[in-house]
């Protein structure tokens, strides 16, 4: 699969390390070195703790676009399920028709929206949920099946738009991004103490300050679901071409 390069995250990620190699390569050389066991300790203790929040938001990322997959496919199973309760009898008809409309609509209100907004479509999908229940009379056990499958579909539907809100919202706190930048910071501290005066060290501590900052910046962008931001939103209108949401039905 082809990845188009994103120009700003290029060149945020080229700053990130040019500015790693030149902090290491230009900093005065200690001429009685600390001890390399400080430099050794804040890196394990940094590194340890930043593999374990990307860990925590990636797997947080997962959860969200797993939800966001059963949502987008529960709404299909809603949209094909009406759709053959309204085969059954015209009496279903006219209420197809118009929960064709709800769920057209909701899907279109993601259109060049920001996924930020998710909240602001509770209303839209209300509407598909109480137009749910405004069914005809339900009259044939076959009826019955199909409206019982979808008062389940709309309830996982539900869920799934919960679990959204909260996945959406849960970031990491203040004070554990605090925590973060503080051991960024030690580590600066820590290799500034300990650096030699020889190219080859100096580039090698440059090569290991780069590295952790495109970690930091890696948590930064797993953490704050920056490329969901657009793209997710994008998801759920191109999910119309799958409902077969044509005025023929």
């Amino acid at each position: 699969m082809q990845t188009s390069i994103n120009p700003k995250a290029f060149a945020r990620l080229t700053f990130l390390t040019i500015f790693g190699l030149l902090f290491a390569l230009l900093i005065p050389a200690q001429s009685v070195p600390a001890q390399g066991g400080l430099l050794l300790v804040v890196t394990v203790m940094f590194g340890g703790t930043v593999w374990t929040l990307t860990s925590m938001a990636a797997a947080r990322r997962q959860r969200l676009m797993d939800a966001v997959r059963l949502e987008l496919n529960k709404l299909r199973r809603l949209y094909h399920v009406s759709k053959n309760l309204s085969g059954i009898s015209a009496e279903y008809r006219p209420w197809f028709t118009d929960l064709h409309g709800h769920i057209y609509k909701y899907l279109t209100e993601f259109t060049n929206k920001d996924f930020d907004a998710y909240d602001a479509h509770n209303k839209f999908f209300r509407e598909i949920s109480y137009h749910v229940y405004t069914i005809p009379p339900i009259q044939g056990v076959k009826e019955q099946s199909l409206f019982e499958d979808l008062l389940r579909t709309t309830a996982t539907v539900a869920e799934a738009r919960q679990q959204i809100k909260e996945l959406w919202d849960n970031r990491l706190s203040f004070h554990v991004w605090l925590m973060v930048l503080l051991g960024a910071a030690m580590l600066f501290v820590a290799v500034s103490q300990t650096m030699p005066g020889d190219p080859a060290s100096r580039l090698v501590g440059g090569c290991g300050l780069a590295a952790a900052l495109l970690a930091l910046d890696y948590l930064w962008k797993t953490d704050s679901l920056a490329s969901e931001k657009a793209s997710l939103p994008k998801r759920y209108v191109e999910n119309l071409a799958k409902f077969e949401l044509g005025r023929r039905d």
